[in-house]
């Protein structure tokens, strides 16, 4: 199928979106506009329309469209979300002369999800797990741990964290997804992973072999790492027999509910984990102490050594 692009089109908007994200490292968000131009070109036969004719009738044929390609409700949402976003970008750009707010009569929602968390119980097994000499299972259960233990650190920061970011017993980092500046205080049992993986070439600044192959002195594709680390986080699951697979997120959701169970705050909880949705902090100060958010993270630690 040939597609057709117009200078003031919808499929334009987009894919320029997609490149000024990439440009600015954020890799997920990137591809989920990418993944909504690639549906939007299916369902319009690669012909591009107006940004002036993108209308609510359209938007709507648009959802219908993805539902009967039988996507989830929380996918066909996030993608309707992108074509809001790159709209809404277009009128604030001056692309758009008049916002006819194409998006308001779609399901731009969350269902909810089934709990990802799994126990402390199962954390602990995960620890002491003998894989055999399987450097490549011990790897990612490493990195789950090391998630874990630094407050949920999304996958994406741990292979994005560099040499430079750890100082005076801390790690100070951004989030990927949102840009906001986190600083978690470096527990021994994180410093024992980063010590066990450290990359040792000066010529990479990274921390851990994720996003650069020491023996191979090159670099790696970070949905080819994710993918691979999903991969061994389900053999994982199947060794220890587990009734939910493990994944990159299992440990992030993990440390937060930990944290609840263990009594925290859900207003520390959300700022220790760098999320920044006003309706769960915006009507807290500013900012939390530092020494309440690392105080959190030592309590779920704790509670993982009385499992």
């Amino acid at each position: 199928m040939e597609t057709k692009f117009k200078p003031d089109g919808l499929f334009t908007l987009l894919e320029a979106r997609v490149e000024h994200f990439k440009t600015l490292g954020k890799v997920k968000t990137a591809r989920n506009y990418s993944c909504a131009l690639r549906h939007l070109i299916l369902f319009l036969g690669g012909r591009d329309v107006s940004l002036s004719d993108v209308s609510a009738a359209l938007v709507r044929d648009f959802q219908d469209y993805l539902q009967q390609a039988g996507l989830r409700r929380n996918t066909l949402s996030l993608y309707l979300r992108v074509v809001r976003a790159a709209y809404n970008h277009g009128v604030d750009s001056g692309l758009v002369a008049v916002d006819r707010r194409p998006v308001r009569k779609v399901f731009t929602g969350l269902d909810g999800t089934p709990k990802r968390a799994v126990r402390g119980d199962v954390v602990r097994r995960l620890i002491n797990a003998d894989f055999g000499g399987d450097r490549g299972l011990e790897f990612s259960r490493d990195m789950f741990l090391f998630s874990l233990y630094m407050q949920g650190m999304a996958f994406v920061d741990i292979a994005c964290l560099t040499k430079s970011q750890i100082a005076g017993g801390e790690v100070a980092y951004r989030r990927r997804k949102t840009s906001r500046l986190l600083v978690v205080a470096l527990q021994p049992c994180a410093r024992l992973i980063i010590d066990k993986y450290l990359v040792s070439d000066d010529a990479c600044p990274y921390v851990f072999p994720i996003l650069y192959d020491p023996s191979a002195g090159r670099a790696v594709n970070y949905d080819t790492a994710l993918r691979m680390h999903n991969k061994r986080l389900a053999r994982i699951s199947d060794r220890l027999g587990l009734d939910s697979r493990l994944t990159s997120y299992v440990a992030r959701h993990t440390w937060a509910s930990l944290a609840k169970w263990s009594g925290v705050s859900v207003t520390v909880i959300c700022e220790a984990m760098g999320h920044s949705s006003p309706a769960v902090t915006g009507i807290y100060l500013a900012s939390l102490s530092s020494d309440v958010v690392m105080a959190a993270n030592r309590k779920v630690l704790s509670s993982l050594q009385n499992v």
